[in-house]
């Protein structure tokens, strides 16, 4: 791994207490997670301006060109009782650093986007390993379209957003990151699992929906009653049977 083009450490945080910046970096998933290996502490943080391999969930591709995006990856070392719910907490987070930042309102795309009038503004990814000791560690990434121009990617027309599109003006990367921690750590620091929960169930705009799941192995049609207290999705089907469900692509239906 690249050394980064700066550093930062506030002893004060938990989250984002050390974090590296990196101009251009493969991924922050992979740099995060190498730190992790080597013992880094809880907290952690990668961020880049860029990156040429970035991913999401299913592996898929990150756009961002440089500087569009608060690209950041957290090293975790959870509780047994919170690691289940690093997705509902990154989500919840990036809810708050907005709210924060522009006083824009969200909403929340079960799994792990964050939107805006159903365009994709923010993307959570959660890995999860266990370390040499047998403990648990996890690497927390999420991905917010900041300064993303949508007049450069075309591609992304009438799919995502960003805080520029919505607000029509920039905002610096730095201040983005640091409301980000700052939302982070605050969430992460409640650790009441049913709070968590109830708060993002409330965030949700996917429940009492009709929608369609795809998931690696199935695709599954009905309605989306709840979620559970592990942040599943508890979807019921024509049938009757009530599937609760951990991943997958959602399309909404009505």
């Amino acid at each position: 791994m690249p050394r980064p083009d700066w550093e930062r450490f506030a002893p004060a945080a938990a989250i984002g207490q050390h974090v590296y910046g990196y101009r251009s970096v493969g991924s922050t998933m992979d740099a995060a997670w190498e730190l992790a290996e080597a013992g880094a502490a809880h907290g952690t943080a990668v961020v880049a301006g860029t990156q040429t391999a970035g991913r999401g969930r299913f592996a898929r591709a990150w756009v961002s060109g440089d500087g569009e995006s608060l690209l950041a990856s957290v090293v975790l070392r959870p509780h047994a009782s919170v690691a289940p719910l690093l997705t509902v907490i990154g989500c919840l987070a990036v809810l708050d650093a907005v709210r924060e930042l522009c006083g824009l309102a969200c909403a929340v795309k079960w799994p792990n986007d964050v939107h805006v009038g159903g365009k994709k503004l923010a993307g959570v990814l959660a890995e999860g390993r266990t370390d040499t000791t047998g403990a648990g560690v996890a690497v927390l990434g999420i991905g917010l379209n900041v300064n993303l121009d949508l007049a450069q990617h075309p591609e992304l027309a009438g799919t995502a957003t960003s805080l520029l599109a919505e607000t029509g003006h920039a905002t610096d990367l730095r201040l983005a990151g640091d409301a980000l921690f700052r939302s982070l750590d605050a969430v992460y620091g409640s650790a009441d699992p049913a709070a968590l929960v109830a708060r993002w169930r409330d965030a949700l705009d996917t429940l009492g929906r009709r929608v369609t799941v795809r998931g690696r192995d199935a695709t599954l049609s009905g309605l989306a009653e709840d979620v559970d207290a592990a942040g599943r999705l508890l979807l019921r089907t024509d049938d009757g049977a009530l599937h609760a469900l951990s991943e997958g692509d959602v399309t909404l239906a009505g």
